[in-house]
């Protein structure tokens, strides 16, 4: 009986061994933890041209990775505004940031020859073929001295979400008579201050994580930025007007802390400047799509009024004008301003 007993037992262990090795082997394992996190912080909603482009990022990154590359889109605003993004990638305490081209010139002025009134005419001339923010030797020598102002920022990526447009909650700007007496908010900018000032104007310089809150207030009672702000964040409750201006088409970065990105593998370096440029072209097309049906929209659903310049030659001349106050403001002065204008025309650097 004694032998028996000991038997069942010892078959009774032998079993719930089993058991126990069969339901380990059944269990889920565990998630693999990704090799690579970066996180990128952008200003706006994720469905705003700036979230749109981040998100574009980091799914085409982590499908070309199999989810090996992890990326966190930090979205609206919340690691404060750009001016303070840039500064984080440039600490390494942020790995990229997808921000406007004159918010990361603080770090490196350089970049403010792309905030130049009416050196570009077109978006295609900052992201087109050839464009200066496409892979080429323009932005290689652009890299080269944001790298050498900012001590450890790069540039991988550019992108635009079209021209920044005037807008107003009560008046009709149709010339340059109709902007005094008007509030207008900027970004803290050098360049876009005289810009403005050119034109007879003060101005408030605003952080963009404040703008909506000076304007709800009247704080402030028109800025300028791109058509798609003011759908997709809001903005249709207080603008009443949007003035066609053509003076700057919007330039905007994909930064990263070099340090950070050389301490990655050559596979890993490639594979996010490949995906980056990828991203590039596929956000241009797809803000070529979506300029066509931003202004029907904010007519037929929020009754936005469009209006035109009647003097559009005059903000031009006076803005053109004041280039030589602002090249002082410009990393490399004229000769980098005249560089650029050089490649524009030829396609080549200056000797």
């Amino acid at each position: 009986m004694t032998l028996a007993r000991n038997l069942h037992a010892a078959r009774r262990g032998l079993a719930a061994l089993a058991l126990l090795a069969l339901g380990y082997t059944l269990a889920p394992a565990p998630a693999k933890a990704a090799d690579v996190t970066i996180r990128i912080g952008q200003c706006c909603a994720p469905e705003q041209a700036y979230g749109v482009y981040a998100h574009g990022f980091a799914d085409k990154m982590e499908k070309a990775s199999d989810g090996r590359i992890k990326v966190e889109v930090l979205d609206g605003g919340v690691m404060g505004s750009e001016q303070e993004m840039a500064q984080q990638v440039q600490l390494g305490t942020l790995q990229m940031g997808a921000i406007t081209s004159n918010n990361v010139a603080q770090l490196a002025p350089s970049l403010n020859v792309l905030v130049l009134p009416y050196l570009n005419s077109s978006m295609e001339e900052l992201v087109g073929d050839g464009g200066l923010l496409r892979p080429g030797p323009y932005r290689d020598e652009l890299n080269k001295r944001v790298l050498a102002e900012s001590g450890s920022v790069q540039i991988i990526g550019g992108y635009t979400n079209s021209f920044r447009k005037l807008f107003t909650r009560n008046t009709c700007v149709e010339t340059l008579g109709d902007l005094q007496g008007l509030k207008i908010r900027i970004p803290k900018n050098p360049v876009m201050e005289k810009m403005w000032a050119a034109w007879g104007v003060s101005t408030y310089p605003i952080a963009w994580s404040e703008t909506f809150g000076a304007i709800q207030q009247g704080v402030v009672d028109a800025f300028d930025s791109p058509l798609d702000v003011i759908p997709r964040m809001g903005y249709y409750e207080h603008i009443n007007y949007v003035i066609d201006t053509h003076y700057l088409p919007q330039a905007a970065l994909l930064i990263v802390n070099k340090p950070w990105l050389d301490s990655l593998s050559q596979e890993d370096r490639d594979l996010i400047m490949k995906i980056a440029d990828e991203n590039d072209v596929w956000h241009y097309n797809w803000v070529k799509n979506d300029q066509e049906t931003l202004k029907n929209n904010l007519i037929s659903e929020h009754g936005t009024t469009f209006c035109e310049l009647k003097d559009a030659d005059e903000w031009k001349k006076k803005a053109q004008a004041i280039w030589p106050e602002l090249y002082s403001l410009v990393g490399g002065g004229k000769d980098w301003v005249d560089t650029t204008l050089h490649y524009k025309e030829t396609g080549e650097m200056a000797n």
